[in-house]
Formats: structure tokens, sequence, C-alpha cells
């Protein structure tokens, strides 16, 4: 491919992955890219070969000042769609941004042009990169990288270009020269690709150098929050329903030990609720008070600081990487005792729930110590419990119901003696004889309750953990109906729960007077089908969702602390820093491993030598690939002797050339090129223009583009000089 074609073709290329890149990061309206797409398409069609080419590259609609007029249409349209569209300024100037490169693309006829083309992609692929943090700008960013490395290495071999022509070769020779000089060669394939691979290692080297900070006018981005329901001061019977049919991934939990929950059903408590209408759910004890920080960053709720003595329940340690949602809410398994985070502040109400002061518009990684409160034998006992007015207030409150429901809780329970017992004996009536199904449009009855309890007997957690709470208020029981999510799907290959939207979930705290608040969940397995796809499809999901992990952990929240402790363990000269080194690439490149072996265990457990035995042979066998590619010592060893000879010759020859057109007063000055001292040696001496011609061009062909002469075009050469020699000059 000939120089300018693939400067051409580099260019439209690092503009196509700058689009690829805003597109997906910034979402721009379907139209403008659509049209984007589109001018792309045609910039690639007329960079091609052919008549239908030629007409299309000839062919121009607009003219040089109709795209002036243009630019000025487009920069009006900024300033509205700043002022009254998009009513921001990063997306209006995004959007500008792409109409520039729409006209642009039309208009690549100087060097100039091409310059403005990639001030327009570098800030487009800048400003996808600000936009977004997940995993699919890695591969954006490298092909731009490798397209970025491609147009300025053409752009320099095409800065000087030899435009003169020798009028006396023929056509065939004239383009076999200028294929040997300006056409992309393998040497040069090779030079770009190994300088695109060593940039990018020195671009890695500079990402791991330099941490990232959470800085910037527009860090937060274009993109919304994940919507949740079910986590503000009120929720309505019905709210979480329709959000369970989402598969959005909200949250990542590992616990310590890295092994799964030995229930299998790990609870994410959000929000606690004491008030109940008839149709909607209010949280009347929401009035927030801050948590304090110790000296380490950790917020204690409750435990060390309590004089009351050490609790006996099981202590769960998890630490979550939530993504950005529109509540401020901390999740994690109940009952939170301290949780660990880069946080400002934290808050805490009077049902538990813990908050941040604000919705985060980045995803947060914070650690959390919980620990459930287990059933005491003394709340086994059939003893009365009482409890102070301020607290039944709350959890012992009733709507104004028929006494359908409060007869069927005391039929449920009457033979049971203890408070814990009949809280069973409903949670056990409800599973057992009703089905879960998100098709149960319940909220708009004026009793959705009783239509669910006597009526449709299906629906779906919310039903079940508002019909357990009130049935156990009637009958004196204090209890309160909590939403968060209830995670299940276990990743095998990262160790650790992924949480989507659906598992959004609602269930019941019950409180026993000496164990307090215990979690009770009276909804019945859903049998509901979860999809069509093959176990296969899963498992890759799972794969993949693990690689987005470690990206964000390795590289989207590498922070001057981790650079400090990275630091601080290089100065102390401790085997620990290359111990930790190891297992962080273990880590990251685990899945990697484990994805092309089919292991279904996952890396983690590998050791760092297995690590060591499949990355070393790849670095050196990419590395000697490499080597070869670009010395190609075979085709050197076969070559180089002929070549070297037979350069020899025509370069003594041209030299001999040049010479004799000194002595006839043709003299070469040192900065003219070979072409263009054909052209003066016409002027002054037509008749010798065919011999300086032919042995011009053997010279050049020999000595730019590594193409040597054979011996019948030397022996022609020979006959050239021989002739110029003999002839006198008038």
């Amino acid at each position: 491919m000939p120089f300018d074609q693939a400067l051409r073709f580099a260019s439209i290329w690092l503009a196509s992955t700058s689009f690829i890149g805003l597109t997906l990061g910034a979402g721009l309206p379907e139209w403008l890219a659509a049209l984007t797409g589109a001018a792309l398409i045609v910039a690639l069609l007329r960079n091609g070969e052919g008549k239908f080419v030629e007409r299309l590259g000839t062919f121009t609609p607009i003219s040089a000042t109709g795209w002036n007029l243009l630019v000025i249409v487009g920069f009006l349209g900024f300033w509205v769609d700043m002022l009254w569209v998009s009513g921001e300024l990063l997306p209006a100037g995004l959007h500008f941004l792409m109409i520039l490169m729409i006209i642009k693309l039309f208009n690549l006829k100087l060097r100039r042009d091409y310059l403005h083309l990639y001030a327009i992609s570098l800030v487009a692929i800048l400003a996808s990169g600000s936009l977004t943090t997940d995993l699919w700008y890695l591969p954006i960013f490298l092909l731009y990288l490798l397209a970025g490395v491609w147009t300025l290495l053409l752009f320099q071999l095409t800065k000087h270009p030899e435009e003169n022509r020798m009028p006396t070769m023929s056509a065939t020779m004239r383009a076999q020269s200028r294929a040997s000089v300006s056409r992309v060669t393998p040497q040069l394939f090779w030079l770009a690709n190994g300088l695109a691979l060593a940039t990018f290692g020195l671009t890695l080297a500079i990402f791991f150098t330099i941490p990232r900070v959470s800085a910037g006018f527009y860090q937060k981005g274009l993109g919304e929050n994940v919507r949740t329901s079910g986590f503000s001061e009120t929720v309505n019977l019905g709210e979480i329903g329709p959000i369970k049919r989402d598969p959005t991934v909200v949250m990542r939990v590992e616990l310590s030990d890295g092994s799964r929950y030995e229930a299998g059903r790990l609870y994410l408590r959000g929000v606690g609720f004491d008030q109940y209408d008839g149709k909607a759910w209010t949280n009347r004890l929401s009035y927030r008070r801050v948590v304090s920080e110790d000296a380490t960053g950790t917020f204690v709720l409750r435990g060390s600081r309590s004089p009351a003595p050490p609790r006996l329940g099981e202590t769960i340690r998890q630490n979550i990487l939530l993504e950005p949602l529109d509540t401020p809410v901390l999740f994690a398994a109940p009952l939170i005792e301290r949780v660990s985070g880069k946080f400002p502040s934290v808050q805490v109400d009077l049902t538990g729930s813990v908050y941040l002061p604000f919705p985060s518009s980045s995803r947060i990684e914070y650690s959390v110590l919980s620990r459930s409160n287990p059933v005491l034998p003394t709340d086994l006992s059939s003893e009365p419990s009482l409890y102070p007015e301020s607290f039944t207030r709350h959890f012992l409150q009733i709507p104004a119901q028929s006494e359908r429901i409060a007869g069927l809780a005391k039929e449920i329970t009457h033979a049971q003696r203890s408070t814990y017992d009949k809280a069973n004996a409903i949670q056990s009536f409800l599973t057992h004889n009703f089905r879960y199904s998100l098709d149960a449009p319940l909220a708009e009855l004026d009793n959705p309750l009783e239509e669910f309890l006597f009526s449709r007997k299906t629906g779906y957690c919310e039903h079940y953990a508002t019909a357990m709470v009130i049935m156990l208020r009637t009958i004196g029981i204090p209890a309160r109906l909590v939403t968060g999510f209830l995670a299940t799907e276990w990743n095998e290959y990262g160790n650790y729960y992924l949480v989507r939207q659906q598992d959004a979930h609602a269930w019941v705290e019950v409180h026993l007077p000496h164990s307090g608040w215990i979690t009770m969940d009276p909804t019945p397995p859903s049998i509901e089908g979860g999809g069509s796809s093959s176990p296969a499809w899963h498992a890759l999901g799972r794969m993949m969702d693990t690689i987005r992990l470690q990206w964000s952990r390795f590289f989207v929240q590498y922070s001057a602390a981790d650079q400090l402790a990275v630091m601080r363990e290089l100065k102390a000269e401790s085997t620990s820093a290359r111990n930790k080194a190891l297992d962080s690439m273990s880590a990251l490149f685990g899945p990697f491993i484990a994805m092309f072996s089919g292991i279904m265990e996952y890396a983690y457990k590998g050791t760092i030598q297995s690590l060591a035995e499949v990355l070393g042979p790849a670095l050196i066998g990419l590395g000697v690939l490499l080597w070869l590619g670009i010395k190609r010592p075979w085709v050197k060893g076969m070559v180089s002797k002929k070549t070297t000879r037979d350069e020899q010759v025509i370069v003594q020859l041209y030299e001999k050339m040049v010479k004799h057109l000194a002595v006839k007063g043709i003299s070469k000055p040192i900065t003219t090129g070979p072409l263009e001292f054909v052209r003066i040696a016409q002027a002054k001496w037509s008749d010798a223009n065919s011999a300086v011609a032919s042995i011009t061009e053997l010279y050049c062909r020999a000595r730019f583009g590594q193409i040597p002469p054979t011996r019948e075009q030397l022996s022609l050469a020979e006959d050239h000089l021989r002739y110029l020699v003999a002839l006198d000059k008038p």
C-alpha cells in the first residue's frame, strides 16, 4: 500500500476508534452517531481503488465556502444545545466535536487537515476515557494507540515526498520506482507494531507510577446512577416488583475467607421500615446521627464501644464493591458493627440503616464487619414479653384492617407458646401455602394485603414480608419490614457474590426480648424460569465479570495510598513486596489463564510458579517473534552479499556520471536530490537526458528501495555511461 493511501487509512482508523470510544462512553444521540459512522464509511471508501472510488473521491457536493458555513452553523448549534437542549457544557461540546469530525473527514486534502483530524480524535478519546471506567475502554485505547503510532510514522514519512517525475521514464518503470520508495514494507510494518508495543509498555509504567485521582470538573460524567427502588424513607407496596426483572449488576461482595456463605443465601440489609398505612411503608425513625471515626479510618456503629457483654452471633467480614446507585444507603449483612472506607462521613438511623451523606456518583469499595443476633435459649420459653410504649408505638402499629388478618394470625399461632415459635409458625404458613409470582398487580387495590392473603394467594417478596409483619403485630410481637438484596449468585472464578438489580428483596426482622432483632424470610423460592441461556454462557459471563472486577481494582481504583504502600515495601527491601506484586499479577491474570485453559477453579488458588510458567514463555516467545520479524536474519543471510556488490556497482556508476556531468559544467549541489538533478541535467543538456535518467532510476531503486539491479540492467547502465562519456556537449 502506498504511503499516501496508508496515511489516509490510518487517519480514518484513528478517528474511528475515538468515535467508538466516545459513543460507548458518552452515549451520543442516535442521529449523530449514525451520521458520524456514515461519514467514516464514505471516507474509507474514498481511500480505496477503482473507477467508482475515483468518481467518489472527485465528487464534492459542497464547496469550500459551504463547509465553512457548516462550521459556523455547527458552532451556533453548540450554543443552542448547551443552553436549551442538553443544558450542559460537556454534552454540547462533544456533539459539536463530532460535527467537526464529519466536516473534516470530507476535507482531507492538505496536511493541516490531517492535523485537525488528529486533534479532534485526541480530544474525543480523552473525553471517552474521562467518562467511563469500564473494561471495554482497554481494547479501544489499544487500537487508538496502535493507530496513533502508524499515523505519526506515515505522516512523518510523507512530510517531504519526492514529487518530481523523470519525464523520460516509462510508466511501468515510474510505478516500480514509486513502489520501491513509497510503499509500506515488512520492515516498516514490524517497526510500527514494535513501537506501538513499546509505547504500550511505557504507558503501563506511567499508569502504575502515577495514581488515579478523583478530580476534575466533569469527573462524574454523563451517565446516571443505577435507579433502585425500596431504599427511600417511603416505599409503596409493589414498588420493588418491577425492578426484579432487571439484571443490572449493583454490587459484588467478597467474604473474608474467600468461600461461599454456609447458608448459601446472603442477606444484604438496606433500609428498615416501621409504619404501614395499608398501601405504603414509611420509616418514621429516619433521624440520622453521624458516626464517629476512629484513628484507623473505621466507623464504629456498635460493638467494642458498648458496655454490654460481647455478642455471641456469627461474624461476617465483607468487602463490597458498590456500583453508583441513586441512593446513599450502604448495604451489608445484618447487623453492621463497623464500616471502613474512604468516606467523608457515615450516618446511621434508629433502625440500624447506614447511609452516606449523599449518593455516590462513582463506584465505591468498603469493608464491613457484621454480626448477626442468634436466638438465645431464654427466648424459646413461654415468658411474656413486655416492651416500653415508645417501642410499641413504632413496631406494633397496624393500619385499619379487617379482623380477618388478626383472626388468621391467631388461628396459625394458637398452639404455640413462645414468641419465636409463633413467628416461626407464621413464616412456615406463608412459605408453604402461597405461590411466588411477579405478575401480581395488587398495588392498585384498596386492600392489597387482604387480597393477597385471602384471594390471590400469589405475590412477591413485599407481599409476604408485609403480611408476616402485620400478622405478628396483631398478636403483639414487634416486627419491621426490611429491604435490601438477597445474594445467591456465586462467582466461582472470583470467589464473590454477584448481586444484581433483580436480587432486590424484602424480608422481616422480628424482635425477641433477649436476642434482639433476628432475620426471618417468609417468601417461598421462585419457580419462574431463570432464562434460556446455557450454563456455558453463564460461566462465560461470570468469567468476564471477574475480569471487570480485577480491572476496577488494579487499574481504576489504584490510588496514591496503594502507590505509597508499594514504595514503602520496596524501600524496606523486604520479600513481602515481591510476593505482593506476584500475588497481584496472579490475581489480575488468573481469570485469563482460567478462561483459556478451561479450568473451572479460580486462578487465585494456583501457585505463583504456575503463573510464571505460563507468562514467562509467552513473553519470551513474543519477543523472539518480534525480533525475527524486524531483523529477518534469514533474508539478510541470503541476499546481503549480492545486494551489497550490486549496490556498489550502481553507486559507482552513478558517482562517475555525476563527476562527468560536473566536468561538462553541470554540477550537483549537495542539497539537491537525485530526481531533481535529473531535471536540471535535462534543462542544460537534453541529449544526455535518457542516459542520466536511466542510471539515476537504477541508483534510486537500489539505494532507497533496496531493490538491487539485475545483470542486464547493470550492463545497460554501463552502456549509458559510455554513451554519455562519448557524447559531446554542444
